[in-house]
């Protein structure tokens, strides 16, 4: 996996060990190798094995007994915690240069329709925030979300002008819970427009709402451009 001149992280070696166990190659209750025999394979220390291993152990993937070694989790597909993919992040992998702009952020009352969804009363209050994502200069993805204040204090407009709110969450605020809806509908003006497309064309909206234990964190619409492609991994 590394070559020469090249320097891995502890997480480009989680991810190869995470897909060494997606893909079978260990098995559920298989032994895997000892933290000195997998530095010796990625030409790292002990110490960044060792990190990559911890947190598998976290997510459920591995279980590590002292004496006992390290295998592979009986189940891990249902003891992993929820991963969110960072839209910047996913660009990149694309090979493609990402870039991000954001459009507005403010206080105010949210539709109604989020409001009923957060739980909020007549006045409640949230954060609206409106982003765009460009891949190589052309708009990607258009985001909008309305934000709990009292679930991220901190986070200010002067905060999301150069850090997008996905990249904030996942250091300050990490999600535990959400529920997602996929559907096509047709680009309205505003949609269009920022994702220079026609208006009425088809888009794709995928709609988030999360929480980090029992506080609701907010609620996500994420508009993607005609020819983004999703992928995900379980």
């Amino acid at each position: 996996m590394s070559g020469p001149g090249s320097r891995l992280e502890w997480t480009d070696i989680r991810r190869d060990l995470l897909a060494r166990i997606q893909t079978g190659v260990w098995k559920p209750g298989d032994s895997i190798p000892r933290e000195v025999e997998l530095a010796a394979q990625y030409g790292c220390t002990r110490s960044t094995v060792g990190r990559a291993l911890r947190d598998l152990a976290t997510a459920g993937f591995l279980e590590r007994r002292r004496k006992g070694g390290t295998t592979v989790s009986a189940n891990p597909v249902r003891k992993a915690p929820l991963e969110v993919p960072i839209i910047a992040d996913a660009i990149r992998k694309s090979g493609k240069v990402a870039s991000y702009r954001l459009l507005t952020c403010h206080i105010g009352m949210p539709p109604r329709v989020v409001s009923a969804r957060l739980g909020l009363g007549p006045a409640g209050a949230v954060m609206f925030v409106a982003a765009l994502y460009l891949a190589d200069g052309v708009p990607h993805q258009l985001e909008h979300r309305w934000l709990v204040p009292a679930a991220m204090p901190g986070l200010e407009a002067e905060v999301l002008e150069r850090t997008p709110v996905d990249e904030w969450l996942l250091h300050n605020a990490p999600l535990t819970r959400a529920t997602i809806e996929i559907e096509a509908i047709d680009a309205p003006k505003a949609v269009a427009d920022a994702l220079q497309m026609p208006v009425g064309g088809a888009a794709l909206l995928v709609t988030r709402q999360s929480w980090r234990q029992a506080q609701v964190i907010g609620l996500l619409q994420l508009y993607h451009a005609p020819g983004v492609k999703l992928s995900t991994a379980i």
